[in-house]
């Protein structure tokens, strides 16, 4: 079933999401692609911060600015939401869920995934926060991935 699926760290995947283990977006929110393992890849949640300053202290966000450099992979300053870890089934409709396969850059890139793993290493992760997604789920709350599948 997977297939070679090009997907890499620091892509972007724009889903509806399972954000805790009963809480589920009803938009599309972007998804930085921390880990890619064989049968899943691990996600963290962006948010952007406009009209949500007050977001950014809480020690469990880490802000994203969009320039130095300019990003291409999000359009606003965003914070990454480092206290859920959240895991999804590989599969290759996932490809569909990129609006580029451009990659944050790299040195942010670097610092989100330390501050990720310090984060989870030092509080840990509350049990409602640990999620992960089944091929049948992400499918189910994204239908639309399963449209006009992309090869590369």
């Amino acid at each position: 079933m997977i297939k070679n699926i090009n997907l890499e760290v620091g892509q972007v995947l724009w889903l509806k999401v399972r954000y805790q283990i009963d809480v589920v977006s009803n938009i599309n929110h972007p998804m930085l692609i921390a880990k890619i393992e064989k049968d899943y890849i691990e996600v963290i949640a962006l948010d952007k911060t406009a009209g949500k300053m007050h977001q950014l202290f809480h020690n469990y966000n880490y802000y994203i600015d969009s320039l130095n450099p300019k990003e291409t992979v999000i359009y606003e300053d965003s914070y990454a939401q480092l206290n859920t870890k959240l895991t999804i089934d590989k599969i290759d409709e996932l490809i569909n869920a990129r609006k580029t396969d451009d990659k944050l850059s790299k040195d942010k890139l670097f610092s989100i995934l330390k501050e990720y793993d310090n984060y989870q290493e030092k509080y840990g992760i509350d049990e409602q926060r640990i999620v992960h997604m089944s091929r049948d789920e992400i499918l189910c709350l994204n239908p639309d991935l399963q449209n006009e599948l992309i090869t590369e």
